[in-house]
């Protein structure tokens, strides 16, 4: 990544916080690929105790399908970004090569949007508050997947839990 430029008051320009918000994308979805390939096999068939909700290998599926979805819905090509259908049970592997495409995709529109000053459908038009919106909300899910790992006895060693889902976010790098 190139190093920010400030502006000669010290403060940063709209190129490095563009930068900056990028790198938040890649760090989440960094984070997203690095829970993903920890998980033992047997973790993907994880429900959180009490819940007819998602396992751990269907929420994933969520995420993605949530990142695809928006993209189609504001009108970018999501021609070569895998898909899941209703039911579909992908692979570890499936799972891998679909986040990796749709996070780079995901930061090809936010950072096209924020450079040629579009608008996007809801979140009062603006990319930015999309972005957030995304990060929180596969943040949720991450928590989700923990809690489904460590309610059905697999819980992340610490290099995963805390360093890899946390302190990605204060240090940069996993």
């Amino acid at each position: 990544m190139r190093a920010a430029t400030t502006q000669k008051s010290g403060g940063p320009t709209a190129e490095s916080l563009l930068e900056q918000l990028l790198l938040s994308w890649r760090l989440n979805n960094k984070v997203n690929l690095l829970l993903l390939r920890a998980i033992p096999k047997k973790g993907l068939a994880a429900v959180p105790l009490a819940s007819r909700g998602r396992n751990v290998a269907r929420q994933f599926v969520h995420l993605h399908k949530v990142r695809w979805a928006w993209m189609r819905f504001n009108g970018e090509n999501v021609r070569g970004i895998p898909v899941f259908r209703k039911g579909a049970q992908p692979t570890r592997a499936q799972l891998l090569k679909a986040f990796r495409a749709s996070g780079k995709a995901v930061e090809k529109y936010v950072g096209s949007r924020l450079r040629a000053r579009q608008r996007i459908k809801y979140f009062k038009g603006q990319p930015v508050r999309w972005l957030i919106y995304m990060i929180a909300h596969e943040s949720h899910h991450r928590g989700s997947i923990l809690l489904a790992l460590k309610q059905n006895g697999m819980r992340m060693p610490d290099k995963v839990a805390l360093t890899a889902v946390w302190l990605t976010r204060y240090w940069g790098k996993a």
